[in-house]
């Protein structure tokens, strides 16, 4: 009776214990198996016609992408060719946008650097084409470990096979644990008298895996036998060789180890796991036994001799054919591990996090795997990352002694999209994490003034009394009245002037004049221009409002030049596409906000008046600085030196830059001497080759000859003219009264010039 009781006593204790293990190991799992980093991207290269490669850097984009150049027609996704002036391209699919004809490569024709045409695989022209987008970060959890769980349906059946040839050949009959396996590992353990061999199953590697230490003890692998057997009480094969293929092991990339087959075939292959070859899935699942000898890029004979012992278990089990086992052990060893992401400052991953963090909620993010699809472009990233580095450095080297380290930050935009391509915070992430980019509000200056100026142009269109670039403007001393008593703005260094023309007080940044004509216009039409722009930050309507001396961000500035370099179009801050879950579902997605804030006609001259800023004014010395084409932009500086601002723009890129001290002390750097010379080094970069395209401009804009010290057009005896734009119908009526000619010789002179002009323009 007593034995009876004991064993119904023992039999309750195993099952309970059976149970408690069938609850602990799905557990177990499921809490493992969500494990996984979150990735962010790039925004995809969008190649369009006219687009020179070296300035959007091709090469080293399809570099970073791992595709592979070839001879000949590419016959693959991720394969090009070269030859006279012809790049063939076979784009791999990317879904996230308008994914281009997949069927074969596409024909880039270039001449001279620049993009000829796009021809599609079956010869038609195509708009654009699009490369897939790069990854610039991931955020990893405590172990450090990189994967990408898919399904088994998402793995090639040769990987498949490959592994349980070289792992567990009789996977598919064993009940966890194989008998055969372990009496010969034994007999080698007993001959050695160690534990030279385990003869694990998958499912017992995958226990180990998932629950126990890497200890050599017989305790440890009486307890992987255990749970090898629960697993396969509670899950089936397939889904244990899912989990199988997900968890192991594959090497390391940097700090970072790689686990499972889609993470090791995006780094080892750059491919997916369902694309592998054979002869890449045997060399995958041969890498498994010892990823630091067999995934050695600088040893070929061992990676190969182990993948051709994968294929040979692989052919002995009748898995493949006899062609298919000589070919494929025939083949080359081709490991091409994946170049490491760009560089990216984490100021601009931290603000992602930062804006969708509410609607993500605060989960662990390395836990849920999500992905980020962003707009910051990594190749501009890269040169914002070196322009802020070597330029603030240099900057140093010039300024005054300081105990404090001077601060920087830097915002790119795409006019054409509003997508924002480039992000630094500071000058050091490491030393400091507050993204000045985004949260440090600083005095604009002189940087606040186009938007006094896109008021005063804004004026035609409506009907109002006409202001044109060249309407005169006193800028004798003016003193205001305010609330707190008498103001009188000063001009930099004192200077002094007369009357002179709206495009010149924007060009020499003349404050007296400025103030003069905010005042002429109403401050409240201003604060009005400011806000259509995209300034958000407080405002308020008194006359200093005119010299920028309210606080903004440089984001906020950023994209307020950028309404003006889009051709008057407002857009929100656009820093990412969409989140979405590992399974691909979207979690969340921006939706881009843009519209018409001004009249296309009056951005257009207010980006024309802005050229003659680093033409003949303020920003001058950019020319110096290897700005060799052209650009609009605005330099800005505060009372006392303490920030040092220039946004400028190309029709590409607008980039806002700026220079000061987190304590707000004076810098001894104008916008010139400081944040001009980061941005000139950022604008280098991104034109190495050629200039950008002329920004053509719009219809109802004339041009005309004038006197830039009258205003008025410019006669022969002028000694000085400028080629002025204007709404159509506003330009001088008059000739300069300041130079005046005979009126039959200048009429004569003026027919000749214009014959001249029409000549030049036929044969142009």
């Amino acid at each position: 009776m007593i034995r009876r009781y004991i064993f119904i006593f023992l039999a309750a204790a195993l099952l309970l214990h059976i149970g408690y293990l069938y609850f602990k190991v799905g557990k177990g799992v499921a809490g493992n198996a969500g494990e996984a980093p979150s990735i962010f991207y790039g925004r995809p290269t969008e190649i369009f016609k006219g687009d020179h490669l070296g300035n959007i850097h091709f090469a080293e984009r399809l570099q970073r992408l791992s595709y592979k150049k070839v001879r000949g027609k590419p016959s693959a996704a991720g394969m090009f060719s070269e030859e006279q002036e012809h790049i063939r391209v076979f784009l791999r699919n990317n879904r996230r946008e308008n994914p281009s004809d997949s069927s074969g490569p596409v024909d880039i024709v270039v001449r001279d650097g620049r993009v000829l045409s796009l021809i599609s695989p079956d010869g038609g022209e195509l708009k654009s084409i699009h490369l897939e987008p790069e990854e610039i970060d991931r955020i990893m959890g405590p172990q450090m470990e990189s994967r990408r769980p898919v399904s088994l349906a998402a793995v090639s059946p040769s990987l498949q096979n490959a592994v349980i040839a070289s792992e567990d050949a009789r996977f598919y009959s064993h009940i966890g644990i194989d008998v055969l396996a372990i009496g010969r590992a034994s007999f080698v353990n007993l001959k050695e008298r160690r534990l030279a061999q385990g003869g694990s199953t998958i499912t017992q590697q995958l226990a180990k895996n998932f629950f126990l230490t890497p200890q050599k003890t017989l305790w440890r692998k009486l307890r992987e036998v255990e749970l090898a057997l629960i697993l396969e009480l509670r899950f089936s094969k397939k889904q244990i060789l899912e989990m199988y293929l997900n968890k192991i092991y594959f090497g390391q990339e940097g700090p970072r180890g790689i686990y499972g087959v889609e993470e090791a075939a995006g780094f080892y292959f750059s491919k997916q796991a369902k694309d592998l070859s054979l002869e890449e899935s045997a060399l995958l699942a041969g890498i498994i036994r010892s990823p630091r000898r067999y995934a050695n890029i600088r040893d070929r004979e061992a990676p190969r001799e182990r993948r051709n012992a994968v294929l040979a278990h692989m052919r002995r089990l009748e898995m493949i054919r006899e062609d298919e086992f000589q070919r494929a052990k025939s083949a080359p060893v081709r490991i091409r591990q994946r170049s490491a992401p760009v560089h990216v400052s984490s100021y601009f991953v931290d603000y992602i996090q930062r804006i969708t963090a509410e609607e993500l909620g605060g989960e662990k993010l390395y836990r849920t795997g999500y992905r980020y699809y962003t707009t910051l472009d990594p190749t501009l990233q890269a040169a914002a990352e070196e322009a802020v580095s070597r330029g603030i450095e240099e900057i140093e080297r010039a300024a005054f002694p300081s105990t404090e380290p001077l601060q920087v930050a830097l915002v790119a935009v795409d006019p054409a999209t509003g997508a924002m391509t480039a992000m630094v915070g500071g000058r050091s992430y490491k030393q400091s994490r507050f993204n000045r980019a985004v949260d440090a509000k600083r005095q604009s200056g002189s940087a606040f003034k186009p938007f006094v100026l896109l008021a005063a142009l804004s004026q035609s269109p409506e009907g109002r009394a006409a202001k044109t670039l060249s309407t005169m403007l006193s800028a004798e001393p003016i003193s205001v009245s305010t609330p707190e008593g008498m103001w009188t703005p000063a001009n930099f260094e004192g200077k002094t002037y007369g009357n002179i023309t709206i495009r010149k007080t924007i060009e020499d940044s003349v404050n007296t004049a400025t103030v003069r004509l905010a005042n002429d216009l109403g401050l409240k039409e201003v604060l009005q221009t400011a806000r259509a722009a995209g300034i958000t930050s407080p405002l308020a309507e008194v006359p200093s409002m005119a010299l920028g001396s309210f606080e903004v961000t440089p984001v906020e500035l950023a994209y307020a030049y950028t309404t003006i370099a889009s051709g008057g179009i407002r857009f929100a801050p656009f820093p990412f596409f969409s989140v979405e879950a590992v399974n691909g579902d979207i979690l969340m997605a921006k939706k881009l906000q843009r519209e018409r804030a001004f009249d296309p006609r009056v951005a257009y001259l207010t980006s024309y008046a802005l050229e003659g800023v680093l033409d003949r004014g303020t920003a001058k010395e950019a020319k110096t600085l290897g700005i060799y084409f052209p650009a609009a932009g605005k330099t800005g500086t505060t009372n006392g030196n303490r920030d040092s601002w220039f946004v400028g723009y190309t029709p590409d890129v607008v980039c806002a830059v700026w220079v000061g001290y987190d304590s707000g002390g004076d810098t001894g750097l104008t916008g010139a001497k400081g944040a001009l010379h980061i941005w000139a080094r950022f604008l280098r970069a991104l034109y190495p080759h050629a200039g950008p395209r002329v920004l053509n401009p719009p219809e109802g804009v004339e041009k005309a000859l004038i006197d830039p010290e009258s205003g008025y057009l410019a006669t022969t005896a002028c000694p000085q003219t400028l080629r002025e734009a204007y709404i159509t119908g506003t330009a001088p009526k008059e000739t300069c009264p300041l130079h005046p000619v005979n009126a039959v010789v200048d009429t004569i002179r003026k027919k000749m010039r214009s014959a001249g002009e029409f000549f030049r323009n036929l044969f142009k």
